[in-house]
């Protein structure tokens, strides 16, 4: 085991969303201290789950099971007995551990709920073939799933949110349930969210 592994106890659940682990979150605001479940780690964050969750606040260490050492993080977001967790910015292991390359990229895209009731509109800068992170206003109005409408696209794509706050997002994008409604595609459907950059860039936009 590498130095990076013991050094930070989550890294083992990354990218593997139905992965989880018991740990103990220590909030630095208030002093708290609670037992929570660490779940949907990606390399923004991941989701804490306990009864107590509403005694946390923003600056929170987690301790993993067997850790010697606190993960720094935030909470951005609470909701029921589920708070959305971001890596503090000092925080680069799980950073460092990202599988695949992103782009920077400038694509408008439709942010709306499964049933289409509330939409807004957003540009997503960040894109890869398993997530992105879009800015928008008004993120946090949306459910934990949502659909991404882009142009080029021939249908919305599915997503969750990673990690979120009023005007930026973290995106996990679900291909196997957006493959689900159409499977008459088949694997064209195989594609990613930066295809549409190498198209633009051939048209020079």
């Amino acid at each position: 085991m590498n130095s990076e592994n013991k050094s930070h106890g989550l890294t083992h659940l990354l990218d593997q969303p139905d992965a989880e682990e018991e740990v103990l979150v220590v909030d630095f605001d208030n002093l708290s201290v609670i037992n929570a479940v660490a779940s949907n780690v990606s390399e923004w964050g991941f989701r804490l789950t306990s009864p107590d969750i509403g005694e946390l606040y923003k600056n929170i260490g987690v301790r993993p099971k067997d850790a010697s050492k606190l993960v720094k993080a935030h909470v951005t977001s609470v909701k029921g007995n589920d708070a959305a967790v971001v890596f503090a910015k000092s925080e680069k292991s799980v950073s460092d551990k990202r599988r695949e390359k992103r782009n920077n990229v400038s694509i408008p895209v439709k942010i709306a709920d499964l049933d289409g009731i509330t939409e807004i509109s957003g540009t997503i800068v960040d894109a890869g073939k398993n997530g992105c992170r879009i800015t928008a206003k008004g993120l946090t109005a949306l459910p934990e799933e949502v659909l991404l409408t882009m142009k080029k696209f021939e249908r919305p794509v599915v997503a969750e949110f990673a990690w979120r706050n009023d005007t930026s997002a973290g995106m996990r994008l679900l291909w196997d349930r957006t493959l689900e409604q159409d499977d008459d595609h088949g694997d064209d459907d195989e594609t990613d969210v930066t295809s549409e950059t190498d198209t633009e860039e051939a048209q020079g936009v």
